[in-house]
């Protein structure tokens, strides 16, 4: 398959097309490049890599964009998640909802601190389906960890009013659906803990990865203040508990930072984009993955028979596509449809509107090319 593949890039070469990306990281590189540079000299100049000035404009950031009390970087989303689950004191003999669906992250975390993870299926959205979590629950049950998948937000009223009525940790594994809302909730407003994560794909991107937790909790943001450094706060501290690396680095803060100044352009253009597909593909007849009003875009899914020969049949065409997520945890009804189905389709901010309007093209064509 990868030699057809390369034999074909390279008709598309010779036919003076290009392949149509779903990141385009050369061209985000060129327009952000002179402020993330600049702020690279900044770095060099303060000569501190860790955990320094744009750690913390960063932080700073997203308490304001969040609403919360604390923010904290951390080097990954998935640490962000690990260091969640210690802090909770959540281990061996515990058990904690996962959704069923998603990357492997989504339950990595609770396997390494020796917990057991129990999978809720998702709706037709993608996304956890509250309904299960009454029958998910039992007396080893300490949290849930609400994951908000394709950019749209979990159903936030009815899984904080079962964490209410049992008594278990809400965490809001916001990594896909910073800046989409619920019935006007921001998505970031919720949670006892909320954890992000930063990278090429990621709705505040950066070239790389990072992450973050936030929370209103005085306690929880102590001790993860300390966890995040392999169990103190600073160098000098005595340790107070046993940690892992988490500490963020300033140049990946500078490359979120500089994220920040662009993403509202970004998300515009974004939404532009889905408008459009949204438009096309249902006069089309093409089968899209149902989203919310109040999404972020993160992820645009066509439902094809097969996400893995479309995928296929799409590079032929000339457009790379992300096959999201290639299995489930546990083999769950709506969860074994979208790993069979559900391929994610470029909605990058700076594809051009003739690419865009390829894409619907080539996507109906792949489309029809099995159902017709």
């Amino acid at each position: 398959m990868e030699t057809a593949v390369s034999i074909q890039s390279i008709h598309l070469q010779l036919l003076g097309l290009s392949m149509i990306k779903s990141f385009n990281l050369e061209r985000r590189f060129e327009q952000v490049k002179d402020t993330y540079f600049e702020y690279m000299h900044d770095i060099v100049k303060r000569e501190t890599v860790n955990n320094g000035y744009y750690t913390n404009q960063v932080e700073r950031y997203l308490q304001k964009v969040s609403g919360r009390k604390y923010a904290l970087l951390t080097n990954n989303g998935s640490n962000s998640l690990l260091l969640s689950m210690l802090a909770l004191g959540i281990g061996p003999g515990d058990e904690v909802i996962v959704t069923n669906y998603s990357c492997p992250a989504s339950e990595t975390f609770v396997k390494t601190v020796g917990a057991t993870p129990v999978y809720c299926d998702v709706d037709t959205s993608g996304t956890m389906n509250s309904m299960y979590l009454n029958d998910l629950y039992s007396e080893r049950t300490r949290a849930v960890v609400a994951t908000g998948l394709y950019g749209d937000m979990h159903p936030h009223d009815s899984i904080q009013g079962f964490c209410n009525r049992t008594g278990v940790h809400y965490i809001n594994d916001a990594a896909q659906s910073m800046f989409a809302s619920m019935g006007g909730v921001p998505s970031l407003s919720t949670g006892k803990i909320v954890t992000l994560s930063f990278a090429e794909n990621k709705p505040l991107p950066c070239f790389g990865t990072h992450g973050a937790i936030l929370t209103d909790d005085n306690e929880l943001y102590y001790k993860i203040l300390h966890l995040r450094k392999h169990g103190k706060p600073y160098r000098t501290a005595p340790y107070t508990a046993r940690g892992i690396n988490g500490v963020p680095e300033e140049d990946k803060a500078a490359q979120i930072l500089t994220s920040t100044e662009f993403v509202d352009q970004w998300q515009a253009r974004r939404h532009q984009i889905a408008e459009y597909y949204d438009k096309e593909f249902e006069q089309r007849g093409v089968e899209t993955r149902i989203h919310s009003a109040e999404w972020n875009t993160h992820k645009y899914a066509v439902m094809f028979w097969d996400k893995f020969e479309a995928q296929y049949a799409m590079k032929q065409q000339g457009v790379e596509t992300e096959a999201h997520y290639p299995d489930a945890f546990s083999p769950l009804s709506h969860s074994e449809r979208f790993v069979k189905q559900s391929l994610s389709i470029p909605i990058n901010a700076h594809l051009t509107d003739a690419e865009v309007e390829t894409v619907v093209e080539k996507v109906e064509k792949v489309w029809k090319s099995k159902t017709m």
